[in-house]
Parts: C-alpha cells; sequence; structure tokens
C-alpha cells in the first residue's frame, strides 16, 4: 500500500467568507419604524383634532354664539374689528334628534385684544337653543354677557 494521499484536484474552489451584516443598519430600521408608528399616531391626532374641530364649527349652537359675538358692540369695542375665533377648543356638543346640549371654550381675537368665548346651552327637540352661560371674558376678568344679544 502506499502512504502516499491522493492528488489536489487542479482547482480547488477558495472559500468565501460570509458578507458580515451591519448591526448598525438593523438598529436604524428599528428606530426608524418605532419613529415611523409615532409620527403616524401624532398625524392621526391632528387629523382626528381638526376634523372635530370642523364638526363642531358647523353646528347651530356655534354659529349662534359666533354670531353674537361679533355682532356686539360692547365686545367689537373691546377686540376691536374683524373678530374671528381661534383653533383651539375644549368642551363638547350633543346633538341627537333635534335635542342636545352644549358646553365649551373657543378663543376670540380682533386687532385689539383676546378673550374666551364661554357656551353652556341646551335645546330640546323642535326648540331654540337655551343658554346658561353665553358670554366673552377678557384676560383682566372682565365678562360681556350675550344672552340677551340677537
Amino acid at each position: 500500500m502506499d502512504s502516499l494521499p491522493p492528488p489536489f484536484p487542479a482547482s480547488v474552489p477558495t472559500p468565501t467568507p460570509a458578507p458580515k451584516s451591519n448591526p448598525g443598519k438593523w438598529v436604524l430600521v428599528g428606530c426608524g419604524g418605532c419613529l415611523g408608528l409615532i409620527v403616524l399616531g401624532v398625524l392621526f391626532s391632528l387629523v382626528a383634532f381638526f376634523f372635530t374641530i370642523g364638526v363642531v364649527k358647523k353646528t347651530d349652537v356655534y354659529g349662534e354664539a359666533l354670531q353674537r359675538v361679533q355682532n356686539s358692540a360692547e365686545v367689537q369695542q373691546e377686540l376691536g374689528t374683524p373678530i374671528a375665533t381661534g383653533w383651539s377648543f375644549s368642551g363638547s356638543v350633543n346633538y341627537k334628534n333635534g335635542a342636545g346640549d352644549a358646553s365649551f371654550t373657543v378663543p376670540v381675537n380682533g386687532p385689539k385684544g383676546e378673550g374666551t368665548l364661554r357656551v353652556k346651552a341646551d335645546k330640546s327637540s323642535g326648540a331654540e337653543w337655551k343658554y346658561s352661560t353665553l358670554e366673552v371674558q377678557f384676560p383682566d376678568g372682565h365678562k360681556v354677557d350675550l344672552r340677551g344679544a340677537p
């Protein structure tokens, strides 16, 4: 028996090392996914907020309250004209089958100053809104009651 090993083949493939993965890339993908979810959550919240504001601004109780503010000589004297509302809104308007209730505050402003419109009202089916509170309060504490205004 011969003790020599068999000869090597003429072309032996050289093993190629496996490509190294970049762990930093996966960290960025993971953080990007989390950041994407956060951004989507914020965008959804903003869309919901502005949709809600748009719906409330189309209600008759909001429109009537704003009309009384804009037509009040006393409020015009304090704020100047034109009088506009701000984007923030707090409160609620519930309306179903012709009856409802509303309780909200909205900032109002004009060229000379700013104030806060406060509304609390109830409505029976087929009746007019009855305001328990309909006023503009100014930063100095002065209030203008608009319940008697047309």
